[in-house]
């Protein structure tokens, strides 16, 4: 049925004007990493910005009931003469410009690289442009999303932008104390809710290792070494594990929950530049912080599992992935310290970043800024 209410919409659009000079930003990311919030306020210096929950395009159609909402929704997008979306939205007037920015650089497989079909690719997108990092980059969404490749810019991911401003102390904001040596971020991706499916291994502990005791010791070294962890949690499985963090009750933990992050207007890449270290498994995020230089662990316990459930996009595993690996909390522990005492992958980061970031400075709202003006269709 989403189906037809795209083609009802498409219908009545053609009664709707564009109003020339305005721009819709459809948002599903923020506060955990937002590309079209760091646009759109460049974008305000030219346009009337407005934005709207991009999730609700997503949804499918489930009862007769939800035909009529969901073909307002598409109607209401047809007066703006700019859309920028990051995860696929089709326009319904061709006078339109539909920019595509993405949301990351894929490790896991998506679309018609996982392993079985349930994903395959027949969505169709029509943007106009699909925004990159690299050429690299447009290899792997060309072959996952099928996206042909005169539509593609290589100019960059506008969130990372943020990775080039000074740090501004907004850790203070979210935690009484700030005396820490050490601030070490842990973002894995997401396990569950996917498909209907379980992706991995998961486990009753924080870094799905298994063992509950383990965990409570490595939190006791975490407290000896005066570091912070600063948890945060995909956003599609947020609200399911948040009893597994909140009962780990220490002043070395803080769990970025996106409520918190909100109430104090900070988005996640706005700390990056904060934290010393990231901990992740299989999240795209590591790709963007290799813009920071700064070590990586990788926590990988489930790898097997992972490949078999969903596919990697890159193998093998060791080369796209410079840094150390953990797959108990020991090795963790020791994966942090050696880390610190001697960054050995800090060549290799370097080449991995090379690959996939074809801009390093910083100006990438700028760039695709220009880039939409000079192609404005009316």
């Amino acid at each position: 049925m989403t189906q037809l209410a795209r083609w009802i919409a498409s219908f009545l659009a053609v009664f709707v004007p564009i109003k020339r000079g305005t721009v819709l930003l459809l948002e599903y990311s923020y506060p955990s990493g937002s590309n079209t919030k760091v646009l759109g306020e460049a974008l305000e210096e030219e346009y009337i910005v407005y934005t709207t929950d991009g999730a609700a395009f997503l949804k499918p159609i489930e009862h007769i009931s939800e035909l009529l909402p969901k073909i307002r929704l598409f109607v209401y997008t047809a007066q703006f003469e700019i859309l920028v979306s990051t995860h696929g939205l089709k326009k319904i007037k061709k006078r339109q410009l539909m920019i595509e920015l993405w949301h990351g650089i894929p490790l896991k497989a998506m679309g018609s690289m996982e392993t079985t079909d349930a994903d395959s690719v027949n969505k169709r997108f029509n943007m106009d442009f699909l925004m990159t990092t690299s050429k690299l980059h447009s290899l792997q969404l060309d072959a996952c999303l099928h996206i042909d490749f005169y539509r593609h810019r290589i100019l960059g991911n506008p969130r990372n932008d943020l990775l080039f401003r000074e740090p501004a102390g907004l850790i203070g904001q979210l935690h009484i104390r700030q005396d820490f040596d050490r601030v070490l971020l842990y973002m894995p991706t997401f396990r569950q809710g996917y498909l209907d499916r379980t992706e991995g291994k998961v486990g009753p502990d924080l870094f799905n290792f298994g063992s509950l005791e383990e965990e409570a010791a490595f939190l006791q070294w975490l407290e000896e070494q005066n570091m912070l962890l600063m948890v945060k949690l995909h956003p599609m499985e947020e609200e399911v594990l948040m009893e597994k963090v909140r009962r780990l009750k220490s002043d070395n933990i803080l769990v970025l929950q996106s409520s918190l992050l909100k109430q104090h207007g900070i988005d996640l890449y706005e700390l990056l530049p904060e934290t010393d270290l990231l901990i992740t498994d299989y999240s795209s995020i590591y790709f963007d912080y290799l813009l920071l230089d700064r070590p990586i662990v990788f926590t990988n316990a489930d790898l097997d599992l992972y490949r078999a459930a969903r596919g990697l996009l890159l193998e093998p595993y060791d080369y796209w992935t410079p840094g150390h690996k953990a797959q108990s909390y020991a090795e963790l522990q020791t994966a942090i310290s050696r880390s610190y005492a001697n960054d050995s992958f800090a060549d290799k980061r370097k080449e991995i970043k090379d690959l996939f970031h074809a801009h390093q400075d910083g100006q990438t709202s700028r760039r695709i800024t220009d880039f939409i003006r000079g192609n404005r269709k009316i």
